[in-house]
């Protein structure tokens, strides 16, 4: 009898499946919908620690090289991430200031972190492979930098009409750093690592 850890259920449609192994490059498809639901990428542990090492040179210039210009009634402003939080909190909106220090800045380095970790083979030399996991897992799915560029691209064209505007390095930088992480949230298979895992983790590599 097939275990419930092996039965997923397509996000597209509901269809009951049970999970595969899938060699490199393979990808599996609902076949009711062909809704894409996982795949085994060939991707090294080379080329993901490149990829991370990328993002941590980006991290300064992204958060702290203004993203924006401004002149404003005769004054000139410079906006960055950490500043733009640090008025958020100034202004009495901690909530969102804290929402927005979480999924801006905190969770896509913790995502660049945990990956590096486990791509370089420290997460299992320091004996926190299960933490390591468990922490990306979790880091993936709350590190939203598209959807802060989103919003900054929207206050951005509000303030065209009212004031000069010219844009800062930081947003090119931004930009990049959003790409590599959400090209290492597609590329990023954790299976081969949960495999290394005792017990629990195997189960656990085998939920979607």
């Amino acid at each position: 009898m097939t275990e419930p850890q092996h039965i997923i259920a397509c996000p597209a449609c509901d269809l009951l499946i049970e999970r595969q192994s899938l060699p490199l490059g393979r990808h599996a498809h609902c076949p009711r919908c062909r809704q894409h639901l996982y795949g085994r990428y060939a991707f090294r542990s080379s080329q993901l620690m490149a990829l991370t090492l990328t993002g941590f040179l980006l991290l300064p210039s992204a958060f702290l090289e203004p993203l924006l210009y401004m002149r404003l009634g005769g004054v000139d402003v410079e906006a960055n991430v950490l500043r733009g939080i640090a008025m958020l909190f100034q202004d009495g909106e901690p909530w969102v200031a804290g929402l927005v220090l979480w999924c801006a800045v905190l969770a896509p380095v913790g995502l660049l972190s945990g990956i590096f970790a486990l791509a370089s083979g420290l997460a299992k030399r320091w004996h926190i492979l299960p933490i390591t996991l468990r922490a990306v897992e979790t880091f993936r799915h709350w590190a939203m930098l598209e959807v802060y560029l989103v919003s900054f691209l929207v206050a951005l064209f509000k303030l065209v009409d009212i004031a000069e505007t010219r844009l800062g390095g930081g947003l090119l930088s931004l930009g990049i750093l959003m790409l590599l992480n959400l090209t290492m949230l597609i590329l990023f298979d954790p299976s081969p690592y949960w495999e290394k895992v005792p017990c629990q983790g195997a189960r656990d590599a085998e939920r979607p």
